[in-house]
């Protein structure tokens, strides 16, 4: 049995207990979000506005760097993958079905570290928590279709 298994087993039946009370909770914060989040919007405008520019001067900096960049690694890269590419292509398949285990662990860790937060904030920031949990777990999916 691995730690995670033994984590959810332990924590189990206070997830049970603790599923009402999370409910209601979710429940009355959700009104007190959706009114703080009306107060933020004028200010993440604002924010927006002011920061808009400041992103396209920095977009209009890095642009040439980075083609200079891919210009001067270009042959490198070319080289290496000439080399490099059959040790590179046994590597990827002794390391598929050990990547495939590891990403079911850190989706399992991921599930836990987000249940334990959203317990521990009382459920105040849960939409947002799930939002991370599934933008990590997509990551961790082969195909971007994982589930949280």
């Amino acid at each position: 049995m691995s730690l995670v298994e033994k984590v959810k087993d332990a924590a189990s039946p206070v997830i049970g207990m603790a599923g009402p009370v999370v409910m209601q909770a979710l429940e009355k914060a959700t009104p007190l979000v959706d009114m703080a989040l009306e107060k933020a919007n004028p200010y993440i405008e604002q924010a927006k506005e002011v920061a808009t520019p400041y992103v396209e001067v920095a977009r209009e900096m890095t642009a040439p760097l980075l083609e200079s960049t891919i210009n001067k690694v270009g042959p490198f890269a070319e080289k290496v993958s000439v080399t490099a590419g059959p040790i590179v292509d046994q590597a990827m398949e002794a390391a598929g079905p050990l990547v495939e285990k590891a990403s079911v662990v850190a989706r399992d860790c991921v599930e836990a570290a987000v249940f334990a937060v959203d317990t521990a904030t009382g459920g105040r920031f849960h939409d947002q928590c799930e939002s991370v949990s599934q933008v990590v777990v997509q990551a961790l999916s082969r195909n971007g279709a994982g589930s949280a």
